[in-house]
């Protein structure tokens, strides 16, 4: 057994942790040992009734002071009453502290002259006026010349007391105020009762003070005989708990006297936490297949949608799609939430039921923001096929107006694409200008100068290839070849009006017309969700490529003179709002609201040479000689892979998305070979969405020495 444990320091946790680990120590013998008195190791149907259990000394002391002897007030108040199950009961009592005691004879008489009564105090003590009680106690002890009133009084005033602060303070969620009282106000285990115990386990756990949590628990479960009792402290531990933990509890709990488990009725609510620990990760092993099936029952016929939902979670994540599906139907029918929505929304979509699972997200978007990013995300990758399908009007007017009240850069973003390959490019930048101002990625960035290309807007075109220098080299090959075979577009020809139909407009925004293009594949095609690569030029002899690489730089740079590099603001110009805070234009107008960024204090003026930026690859213009600065931690040479071309780092919400069975449905996720190919295979070149396909990437050459002296070095800001 442990050392004394001093009863100011903690004792009554450090005691209850130490009883729970000594094998066969009840909590009555450890409170003898450590010095402390305890009536933890009764029944707690004893503890209720005030007594003692079979183990503890039969005379113990009671709260700061040792007992004198038999304490009949409580009896004689019962006679005074005329309460005579009580006093029978309180006989009972004192005959088993007090071995040989026998009750008073003058029992039923009056109280002789000079006595104090107590009947009044008692009435105040059964009224729950604990302040008023205190206060008659003083007075009558300044009345009384060496009276006290009766201990019994006391120690159920002490109790009443310390219960009402601990049940004060479970109330209010203050759980880091109980610890603090039980550990520093001078609790003993006398005070205790099953409920106190209860709410002081549940402030332990609620503070993350985990192990002293469980081994109270454990405590309470060890010293208790009663099947309500024990049941319920299991419910309670589930509550606060993780499943793991409550597992430990279960493996103490010795078998029923027929060899059956104790917790039979708890088996619905023991594997519910099974079934949520599986799902949350903190359970590697699936529940045994008999419990989740008895589950299964419970919830078919509670017809509660929590419950069928929890089995439709499971069979998804057991990637049981058909199963799940009737799960989140049926939940769905009884009252199931915007969470249960997104949960059959994602299991549609792992079955290839991509239009369905786009209605019921676009349904449920108000009450859960999820479902309004899944319903961009189901849509976006037909809209940012390079060869687009048709797509009804009113949906892709939908998908505007959603993407408009959920300022979604990456609906935004498809819908530019979507209207660039279908040759409205008007309406494709109108898009980009807000995908750039919400997510201003590479694809986003990228799409936007092709736009302004297309519409022949030079300044502005300038000035993003210009901005995202160091940073973007697929915006800067639009100034540099790739030396990419490029076949011409359908919108290069003079029937690009026909390849598409009218558009949408409403207050603030337009939405693209539907895409009626030859040969383009129908929507949610899965076959075309990959694009060819194109050839690459060839040359036999790298000695006259060379050649033709070094008079192609020459006409580039003397068609960029004075266009590029310049230098211009690195802050994003673009500042776009949520639809319903926006004017007819479009533009922030909220009084008193300056959309504007406020500008850096002593800002000089940018320099024409990039930095080095690490996670970026190569800029285009490297392969004709010339370089950037070095990056902000000295790396000269550009990062390869990119870290657009990396693998998402273990444990990110990125890596969880690619891990999802629904991502980009099971069936396809299955057959999809690793995107990296096999060993030793060249790493194919990430396609942004909508945009040309590029040959597979090759690792970047050493750069040739410089052959342009009249154009400044290097070429980039």
């Amino acid at each position: 057994m442990p050392a004394k444990i001093k009863p100011r320091d903690g004792a009554f946790i450090a005691l209850l942790v130490a009883a729970a680990l000594t094998p066969g120590v009840g909590l009555a013998a450890a409170a003898a040992e450590s010095g402390l008195p305890g009536q933890l190791g009764k029944n707690p149907a004893q503890q209720h009734r005030g007594e003692p259990a079979a183990s503890e000394p039969a005379h113990k002391p009671v709260i700061g002071e040792e007992a004198p002897g038999p304490d009949d007030y409580a009896l004689r108040y019962y006679a005074s009453l005329n309460q005579t199950n009580r006093v029978n009961a309180e006989i009972s009592r004192l005959q088993r502290l007090y071995p040989g005691y026998e009750p008073p004879a003058d029992l039923y008489s009056k109280q002789t002259e000079g006595d104090v009564d107590e009947t009044p105090l008692w009435t105040l003590y059964t009224a729950n006026k604990l302040d008023e009680l205190r206060k008659t106690i003083a007075s009558l002890e300044s009345e009384n010349a060496g009276w006290k009133p009766s201990s019994d009084l006391m120690l159920k005033v002490r109790r009443k007391e310390m219960r009402g602060r601990i049940a004060s303070l479970t109330q209010e969620g203050r759980w880091q105020d109980l610890v603090e009282f039980v550990k520093t106000d001078g609790l003993n285990a006398t005070d205790q009762d099953v409920d106190i115990e209860w709410m002081i386990a549940e402030a332990l756990a609620r503070t993350k003070q985990t192990n002293e949590a469980v081994a109270l628990f454990k405590a309470i479960l060890m010293s208790s005989k009663d099947q309500q009792i024990l049941i319920a402290t299991l419910q309670k531990a589930m509550g606060v708990l993780r499943m793991a933990d409550v597992e430990t509890l279960l493996a103490t709990l010795p078998p029923g006297a027929d060899g059956s488990s104790q917790y039979q009725s708890l088996m619905t609510d023991i594997t519910r936490g099974r079934i949520a620990a599986y799902l949350h990760d903190e359970r590697a092993e699936e529940p045994p297949a008999a419990d989740v099936a008895s589950f299964e029952n419970y919830a078919r016929e509670s017809r509660e949608s929590d419950q069928l939902g929890l089995v439709a979670w499971y069979d998804y994540k057991r990637r049981d799609f058909r199963n799940a599906l009737e799960w989140f139907k049926a939940a769905i029918e009884n009252g199931g939430d915007a969470m249960i929505a997104h949960g059959l929304a994602h299991t549609l979509r792992a079955l290839g039921k991509m239009r369905e699972a786009e209605e019921v997200a676009y349904a449920w978007r108000t009450p859960l923001v999820n479902n309004g990013i899944l319903f961009v995300d189901l849509l976006e990758r037909d809209l940012t096929r390079e060869t687009p399908p048709f797509i009804e009007s009113d949906r892709l007017a939908r998908y505007a107006r959603a993407t408009m009240e959920m300022a979604s850069g990456e609906g935004a973003q498809a819908l530019g694409w979507y209207a660039f390959n279908s040759c409205q490019f008007d309406i494709a930048l109108f898009w980009f200008e807000r995908a750039a101002a919400w997510l201003p990625k590479d694809a986003t960035v990228y799409g936007y100068a092709l736009a302004l290309r297309r519409l022949k807007q030079e300044k502005p075109f300038y000035e993003i290839a210009n901005r995202y220098d160091g940073l973007d080299a697929k915006v800067i090959e639009l100034l540099f070849p790739d030396n990419y075979y490029h076949p011409p577009s359908p919108c290069d020809g003079k029937n690009a009006a026909q390849l598409h139909g009218p558009a949408v407009r409403a207050l603030g925004y337009v939405s693209p017309g539907p895409a009626m293009i030859p040969g383009a594949a129908p929507n949610y095609d899965p076959s075309a969700y990959s694009s060819p690569t194109r050839d690459q030029k060839n040359s036999s002899d790298p000695a006259s490529q060379a050649a033709v690489d070094e008079l192609e730089a020459a006409r580039i740079l003397r068609n960029l003179k004075g266009k590029f590099p310049v230098a211009v603001i690195s802050d994003n110009p673009l500042r776009f709002l949520p639809l319903p805070l926006q004017n007819g234009a479009g533009r922030q107008t909220l009084p008193g609201l300056d959309p504007s960024l406020r500008p850096d204090p002593g800002r000089a003026s940018m320099p024409l040479v990039a930095r080095r930026v690490p996670g970026v690859g190569a800029m285009p213009y490297e392969r004709y000689g010339f370089s950037l600065l070095p990056a902000w931690n000295g790396q000269e040479a550009a990062s390869w892979p990119p870290a657009s071309m990396q693998i998402a780092p273990a444990g990110t919400q990125w890596a969880n998305q690619e891990a999802d069975p629904a991502h980009s449905g099971a069936a396809s996720l299955d057959a999809t070979p690793n995107y990296y190919g096999s060993v030793g295979a060249p790493l194919a070149s990430p396609q942004f969405p909508g945009a040309p396909a590029r040959a597979a990437a090759t690792r970047p050459t050493a750069p040739r020495p410089a052959a342009y002296g009249q154009y400044p070095q290097p070429v980039s800001r």
